[in-house]
Parts: structure tokens; C-alpha cells; sequence
């Protein structure tokens, strides 16, 4: 059977529109393919992505807060955050434009939902988000490669792909964002994928209204957060924004 031209063969991205007949084309050429082409080594992958000089984000040289501060706020060892962990909270306030305030409400949300950083990824695998549709989970997989991810639990296909379309529009496009999921995005982004959410959330403005960090007014950031007046783990949340408010807020080192 003769082949189709190399040009015929381009047409098939060119003219792709996502189209439900077109998806599932893709995933019948998929199942034929050698696996060795479907590798994240292949070179056609490496060219089509132009990943040969790709780094993952560059470290930054001054952090927004202490590590020693970190760790007070979390109420956890130093010795356990990395500083690429601190690299990635630097770029989550810089590029969302947090301030001191709009920090303390955040940290004190991330160490309810990642227990004090332990968890930057959701414990349950996800496979019960499998074909949620209102995740944009459309593919069969996609619940546990799109699970909770960052310290605020991102979850879902669509949160996901808003993020990594935001990347693009700031100029720093990372295709790993969407290739490999919450296993990628927890340890490279587990706050700025959160920071995310919390600026399509308008959270910045919100809380600028809540200057006092009274326990009610945690419980409202709380609710917007988990979806529920009073959120899940109320208690929790007010001990880490408390611990926040007083490491950033109330120390004379500030």
C-alpha cells in the first residue's frame, strides 16, 4: 500500500480542529504506532517541541520570604523544603502580584489542603474524577493524570489546560504542564499552578478586604476556597493563616 506524501501528512495538523471524529483518529494512529515513537526521548518529539535547550524554570535569585520563615508557617523542618520549593513560591507571588497580606491568606489555605506541605498532589490516585466532564476530563485517563496538583489542589483536564495556556501568554510555555500532568506540575509548580487559581479566583482583591485575619474572615477565604461556609477543616485553615499572619504580618524582622 503506497504511503501518503510528507505534505499530505502535514495537512493532518493543519487542518486539525479537535473534532470529535479527528479525536478519535488520533487515538486509533495512536494504538498503531511503535512505542518508541510515542516516547518523550523521540527525537520527532523533541523536535516538534523544540525541547533540546528547554530547562525547566530558571531558579530565582531572591526569595519572596525566608526559608526559615517557610517553615515556621508550616510548622515543619527547615531541612524539608528545597530550595526549589522557595524558587517556585518566589515566582508564584511575583508573577500574581501578592502582597504580604494576600500571602498570609494564601499560605494559610495551601498548609490546610497540602497538610503543612506534605502533600503537593492529591493522596487519592484521581481515577474517580475519570470522565468528569465538568473537569474537562474527556479522555479515558485523564482523572488520574489531571488529579490535585499544587498545594491548592488543582484538579481536572480544564484547570490544567487554562494553566498551561497562561504560561503561554506570559511567555514561558511549558508542554510538560499537559503531557505529564499532576506528576510534573507537583514538583515543578506546586505553587504557581496554585497561585493560578487563586488569581482567576480575584483573590488578591478579595482579601485586601479582610485586612484584620479575624477567624470569621479566614472562614470566608476558607469558603471560597473549598466551597462551603464553614469550610472543611476550618479550624485547620485559622491555625495556618494565624501562624502566616503572625510570621509576615507581626514580626519586628519585618
Amino acid at each position: 500500500m503506497p504511503k501518503i506524501t510528507v505534505e499530505e501528512f502535514k495537512n493532518f495538523f493543519k487542518y486539525y480542529e479537535g473534532l470529535e471524529h479527528q479525536q478519535r483518529a488520533i487515538e486509533e494512529l495512536y494504538q498503531d504506532i511503535d512505542a518508541d515513537l510515542v516516547s518523550n526521548e523521540s527525537d520527532w518529539i523533541k523536535i516538534y517541541r523544540k525541547t533540546e535547550d528547554k530547562e525547566q524554570p530558571q531558579a530565582v535569585k531572591e526569595w519572596a520570604i525566608t526559608k526559615h520563615q517557610m517553615a515556621i508557617i508550616m510548622d515543619c523542618s527547615i531541612h524539608n523544603i528545597p530550595d526549589k520549593l522557595m524558587d517556585d513560591y518566589t515566582r508564584c507571588v511575583t508573577t500574581f502580584k501578592m502582597d504580604r497580606l494576600s500571602q498570609v491568606y494564601f499560605l494559610g489555605q495551601c498548609g490546610h489542603e497540602s497538610a503543612g506541605l506534605r502533600y503537593p498532589v492529591e493522596i487519592h490516585d484521581g481515577s474517580n474524577y475519570e470522565m468528569r466532564s465538568d473537569l474537562g476530563n474527556i479522555y479515558p485517563g485523564d482523572g488520574v493524570k489531571y488529579a490535585g496538583t499544587g498545594y491548592i489542589q488543582v484538579t481536572g483536564r480544564y484547570n490544567h489546560q487554562a494553566f498551561s495556556d497562561y504560561l503561554d501568554e506570559i511567555g514561558q510555555p511549558d508542554h510538560r504542564v499537559m503531557d505529564e500532568g499532576k506528576t510534573y506540575t507537583s514538583e515543578v509548580y506546586p505553587w504557581t499552578i496554585s497561585g493560578y487559581w487563586w488569581h482567576k479566583g480575584n483573590m488578591n482583591a478579595y482579601c485586601a478586604n479582610r485586612r484584620k485575619c479575624t477567624n470569621f474572615q479566614i472562614d470566608e477565604v476558607g469558603a471560597r476556597v473549598n466551597g462551603r461556609m464553614r469550610p472543611n477543616g476550618a479550624d485547620d485553615r485559622i491555625y495556618y493563616t494565624d501562624r502566616a499572619y503572625r510570621t509576615l504580618l507581626m514580626s519586628k524582622a519585618n
